[in-house]
């Protein structure tokens, strides 16, 4: 009995049987979607090469804050294009919000009296949470235990001390420091809700709240695949939902960046038939009748 059972042939498992169903199994690469990794693939090699053959001037502040955006920028719609290529919207979610918080910002500094004073307040905001992460990471060091160089420590709070007060509110209750949240001391909602593109309101509720648990892997992320109905058209009803998920994220991927790069006046230009060309490939994808009348995506130049 036991070596007829060690010599019977394993009969082939059905399509949709136990394994297939289970929703922690990786789906290949979406290959009907190639126009779309095509078009976002495209978008940042173009950057890339215009962003390396243009030299800036390590003298000028506002050509270099600009391109240190740009450049950030083209690493996350690469990222985003990655994640997508494999069907992983929700991850690629959390960095369409960083290109988000990215554009709501740069059209607010740009619309500042003065670039260069907001570009320096900008970037001292970012020395500030330089000297927090240095001063953290001293603070964990002193009570884990581990050597601690006290000379740079002191150095750390005295910075914080007197270097920084224009970012300093209200002191809490035991007196420490309580920080501004923004160097512009304004939430990404309000930036939002005073950009003057009317889409950043509905792209923040988007972003913030109805795909926030994508983000935060919060319980809501995974109900859908622990509940969905196990039938035999699960698959083709899962990759149908990702579909439309994936192209959403692309395409906001795409105008955040595009919409940000227009915000950059010290780098390389984005040129306007390029862009115009890539928003109308896009459209064509995600199918938007006159799109040119949206809001959210203008390609006026």
């Amino acid at each position: 009995m036991a070596s007829g059972k060690r010599n019977r042939k394993k009969k082939p498992r059905k399509a949709g049987a136990a394994g297939p169903r289970d929703p922690r199994v990786v789906i290949a690469p979406l290959t009907h979607l190639k126009p779309l990794n095509k078009i976002l693939t495209e978008v940042a090699a173009a950057a890339d090469r215009l962003v390396l053959e243009t030299p800036v001037d390590p003298d000028d502040l506002l050509a270099r804050f600009d391109t240190e955006i740009l450049v950030r920028a083209i690493n996350s719609l690469k990222s985003v294009q990655l994640l997508l290529e494999n069907g992983h919207w929700e991850h690629a979610s959390g960095i369409t919000r960083q290109l988000f918080e990215l554009v709501v910002n740069l059209e607010y500094l740009g619309a500042q009296p003065d670039r260069f004073q907001a570009t320096f307040e900008y970037c001292h905001f970012g020395v500030l949470q330089f000297i927090r992460e240095k001063h953290r990471e001293a603070l964990y060091g002193k009570e884990t235990g581990r050597p601690v160089n006290a000379e740079q420590f002191a150095y750390l709070e005295k910075t914080l001390d007197t270097a920084f007060d224009q970012f300093k509110g209200q002191p809490r209750a035991d007196g420490t420091t309580r920080w501004v949240p923004s160097w512009s001391r304004k939430s990404t909602k309000a930036l939002a809700e005073l950009s003057p593109d009317k889409m950043r309101v509905h792209q923040y509720d988007h972003l913030f709240t109805v795909w926030s648990e994508q983000a935060h892997a919060a319980p809501r992320s995974l109900i859908e695949n622990l509940f969905h109905d196990a039938g035999e058209q699960w698959v083709e009803t899962v990759f149908e939902s990702d579909t439309k998920k994936i192209i959403e994220i692309a395409s906001m991927s795409l105008m955040m960046f595009l919409s940000l790069w227009r915000e950059l006046p010290n780098t390389v230009p984005l040129p306007p038939e390029q862009m115009l060309s890539w928003t109308r490939r896009m459209m064509g994808i995600v199918a938007v009748p006159e799109f040119d009348d949206l809001p959210g995506y203008r390609v006026d130049t």
